[in-house]
C-alpha cells in the first residue's frame, strides 16, 4: 500500500508544528529540506531541532523518508562549490542520515551552462561512489532549467553514470514545468529509475506555476495508477501544502 508523506516545510519552517499537523493529518512519513528558515538547510540546522526530530523517530512517532540538503542545485562550472558540496556538504549530510535511519538523499542536476554533459557525469559519478561506499542512495530530483529537468534527459544522464545507488526523485510538475508532458511520455523514459516520487501539480502557461492536484496538467490519476501497477516505490511525497495542508492531503489521498 501506498504510504503519503510530505516535505515539512512545507507545512511549517517550525519543525514542531509541522510535525504535530502532519500528525494530525495522519501522516508519519517526512522528507527534510529547510527548518527553522528557508537559509537553514538540512544538515546545516538547528541541534535543538534535529534532537526533537530523532526523539520522535526513535519513540516511533515519525519516519524520515530522505534528506534534500540541495546538493548540485548550482552550476557545474562553479568548481569551489562543488568542491565544498562534495568533501564537506555531503559527508555531513551522510552523518545526520546516519543519525535518522535515513539511506535516500535527494540530490539535484546542475544548473544549465555551457559546461558539456560529460563533465556532469563525472561529477554524480565521484558522488555516487562515495554515497556507495557510505551505503546511501542518491535520488536525482528532475527541475526546470536543470541538465536533469525532463524524464528523458534525467533518465539519459542516469544512465551514462551507470551507478546502481543512482535514480531519480521523479518530479512530474517540474517535468511539465520543462516542457514535457510527463506522464506518460516522461514516465516511460524515467520509470526504471525512480526510488522517490515528489507529487505537485503545475501549469505551463502562460508560465510556470506549481498548483494543487488536479489543478494542473499532470495526469495523476494515470500517474499514480502506473507506479502502483508497476510496483515502483511504496512512498510519495506531497511537496506543495501552500497554507492548505488539509486539502492538499485529502486531494493527495483521493487521487
Amino acid at each position: 500500500m501506498i504510504q503519503i508523506g510530505i516535505v515539512s516545510d512545507e507545512i511549517s519552517l517550525d519543525i514542531k508544528e509541522a510535525i504535530e499537523i502532519g500528525l494530525q493529518l495522519g501522516i508519519k512519513n517526512y522528507e527534510l529540506r529547510c527548518i527553522g528558515s528557508y537559509e537553514k538547510i538540512i544538515p546545516y540546522v538547528d541541534n535543538r531541532d534535529i534532537e526533537f526530530i530523532l526523539k520522535n523517530v526513535e519513540t516511533g512517532k515519525i519516519n524520515i523518508t530522505a534528506l534534500s540538503p540541495g546538493i548540485f542545485k548550482i552550476k557545474p562550472s562553479e568548481y569551489e562549490k562543488i568542491k565544498f558540496e562534495l568533501e564537506t556538504a555531503l559527508p555531513d549530510t551522510f552523518k545526520l542520515a546516519r543519525r535518522l535511519n535515513v539511506s535516500k538523499i535527494i540530490i539535484f542536476g546542475f544548473v544549465k551552462d555551457q559546461t558539456p554533459n560529460e563533465n556532469i557525469i563525472e561529477i554524480l559519478k565521484i558522488a555516487s561512489d562515495y554515497a556507495q561506499s557510505e551505503n546511501f542512495i542518491l535520488a536525482i530530483e528532475n527541475e526546470p532549467r536543470f541538465y536533469c529537468d525532463t524524464g528523458k534527459n534525467t533518465s539519459e544522464i542516469i544512465k551514462l553514470v551507470g551507478a546502481k545507488n543512482l535514480g531519480a526523485n521523479w518530479d512530474p510538475a517540474n517535468a511539465v514545468g520543462a516542457g514535457e508532458f510527463a506522464y506518460p511520455s516522461g514516465y516511460e523514459f524515467i520509470k526504471n529509475y525512480i526510488f522517490n516520487l515528489h507529487i505537485k501539480d503545475a501549469v505551463n502557461y502562460p508560465e510556470f506555476k506549481c498548483t494543487l492536484i488536479g489543478d494542473g496538467a499532470v495526469n495523476w490519476f494515470g500517474q499514480l495508477k502506473a507506479i502502483i501497477n508497476d510496483g515502483i516505490i511504496s512512498k510519495i511525497n506531497s511537496t506543495h501544502f501552500n497554507r492548505f495542508p488539509y486539502r492538499c492531503t485529502m486531494t493527495t489521498k483521493s487521487h
